[in-house]
């Protein structure tokens, strides 16, 4: 019957609509694998989505802004790499100085959606790390509330009830509502002794195995890019409470999308 429909349209000239397509995805990382050693590993990176190779790719000894290799002992300061290979589903980096339990994050950034991927994770996991296992947020903006959930985070640290920073916490967030050739990340809470956002945290709860944020205070707002958006990229590091090394060693990172 929608065979003869069809034919009849046809025949009568009336144009004849074929299936929707949707629009191109957002990138999504959707596994990272690493080989090498300490010092020098090298990651392959797949996933979807990740766009035409960007002008200037591949690149040795480079900091290329669309895609970011971040050590949580150093961050937020990018580092400095090699990208050998880059397709829609799949990125090859070269030459990271990471040490064997480090914590990183990665993101890939497609210049044409104007949208990032982020993925966070561990070279490998040692015992005495936090485990991150969901980030449930709810609202965007200046609603927005995370509810992270996992072990290893440690008792609560003295900063609860505040909005301030501390060694324990970071938030990184990739703005979609400001696409550049970055995706604009900035931070909030704890960022190392470098250079960084001045967002403070809204410390709600802290438990060994759940963590409550809600709100952002200082410069957070300030600024069309310090603000978190559905289809942002987000990340979360954690160090447990009990950690004395200033964020240095011992963390964890785990990263998601705010949906639309």
């Amino acid at each position: 019957m929608i065979r003869q429909l069809l034919a009849a349209c046809g025949a009568l000239g009336l144009a004849v609509a074929g299936p929707a397509h949707a629009g191109p995805g957002l990138p999504k990382i959707l596994g990272v694998s690493f080989t090498g050693s300490p010092g020098n590993y090298s990651a392959t990176i797949t996933g979807k989505n990740f766009g035409p190779t960007p002008e200037g790719i591949p690149c040795t000894a480079c900091q290329p802004l669309q895609v970011q290799v971040v050590d949580l002992v150093s961050q937020p300061a990018q580092q400095v790499i090699n990208v050998t290979a880059w397709s829609d589903t799949s990125v090859t980096v070269t030459g990271l100085a990471l040490a064997k339990h480090d914590a990183l994050r990665i993101a890939i950034y497609n210049q044409t959606i104007g949208n990032v991927g982020a993925w966070g994770g561990n070279v490998s996991f040692t015992k005495g790390m936090p485990h991150i296992g969901t980030i449930v947020p709810s609202g965007s903006g200046q609603n927005l509330t995370l509810t992270i959930n996992g072990s290893g985070f440690g008792d609560a640290p003295d900063v609860i009830g505040q909005n301030t920073n501390s060694p324990f916490f970071v938030f990184t967030d990739y703005n979609a509502m400001a696409p550049g050739t970055d995706g604009f990340p900035w931070n909030a809470g704890f960022c190392g002794q470098n250079d960084c956002n001045g967002v403070t945290i809204g410390y709600v709860s802290w438990t060994d195995t759940q963590i409550v944020v809600s709100g952002f205070g200082s410069e957070y707002g300030g600024s069309s890019n310090w603000e978190v958006n559905p289809k942002d990229a987000f990340c979360v590091g954690i160090w447990p409470s009990s950690s004395t090394s200033n964020g240095t060693t011992g963390g964890s990172i785990k990263c998601r999308k705010l949906p639309e």
